[in-house]
């Protein structure tokens, strides 16, 4: 049999014989595209199915072998071994695989992913278990960024319409976690940039935060800082929304997808 590569978020992740799915072409040509990728493997020196007080490898010559043998195939196909916190704190943004011995992770060109997996699976002391493939990565400057940002200004207004609507006009949402939620939905993950992912703030969520703070400057949203730091936020209820759309004609195509499925 040859090697499984699933690819997640393409529907159904288990067929009917309740196993993974092997529902991606590594043949493919797919360009100068990216993808978030994990090679599971097999290691027979890393005991982690035995005795708990036993964990690891037997010996430190062990665990050196395997580490040296897993940094070798990794830097034969020029990949940076790499958690991707350096990539992320450099300005070379390269492909990088992180090794342990139950799973090679990391970002690398899809075009690699089927190289990469036969090399580990040539190791002597590891063997593939499958491939697990996540989100495509893209390599996007900034301003690039911003104008794909700007094409989905319309749906975002949109979601950021929907998730700030509350039951009660005095029922406000935190800001910068609506923001945060939304960039989960609509972000592109780039090569080497967190674009607060996992703390902070970013280009995708500075980007949410501008576009709410227009729809509340065209009054659709409610924007309110009581203690003057944190910022909190809800939409128009529906008797506020057609009190608005009788006084801004002006901006009726601009938010027409506000109404066009709120009828009444």
């Amino acid at each position: 049999m040859g090697i499984k590569y699933h690819q997640y978020g393409c529907g159904n992740d288990y067929g009917d014989d309740h196993y993974l799915t092997d529902n991606w072409n590594p043949d493919y040509d797919y360009g100068s595209q990216y993808v978030e990728v994990y090679f599971n493997i097999n290691t027979p020196s890393y005991m982690h199915d035995k005795d708990p007080s036993a964990f690891g490898f037997a010996s430190d010559e062990a665990r050196d072998e395997w580490y040296a043998a897993a940094s070798k195939v990794i830097a034969s196909f020029d990949i940076l071994e790499d958690s991707g916190y350096n990539v992320e704190n450099s300005a070379e943004k390269r492909a990088y695989l992180y090794p342990h011995p139950q799973q090679i992770s990391g970002v690398i060109l899809k075009n690699d992913v089927r190289k990469v997996a036969e090399a580990i699976e040539c190791m002597s002391l590891s063997s593939i278990r499958w491939v697990d493939l996540y989100d495509t990565v893209y390599v996007l400057s900034d301003e690039a960024y911003e104008k794909y940002l700007m094409f989905k200004d319309e749906a975002l207004k949109k979601d950021l319409f929907d998730v700030c609507q509350t039951p009660r006009i005095t029922r406000f949402y935190d800001a910068i976690e609506i923001s945060r939620a939304l960039a989960m939905k609509h972000r592109l993950k780039r090569l080497g940039i967190n674009d607060g992912r996992n703390y902070g703030s970013g280009q995708t969520i500075d980007h949410i935060m501008r576009l709410m703070q227009k729809m509340s400057e065209d009054g659709l949203l409610v924007m309110t800082s009581p203690s003057g730091e944190e910022t909190y936020v809800r939409s128009l209820n529906k008797t506020e929304l057609k009190k608005w759309i009788r006084s801004h004609m002006m901006l009726i195509e601009q938010y027409r997808f506000l109404w066009s499925n709120r009828k009444g």
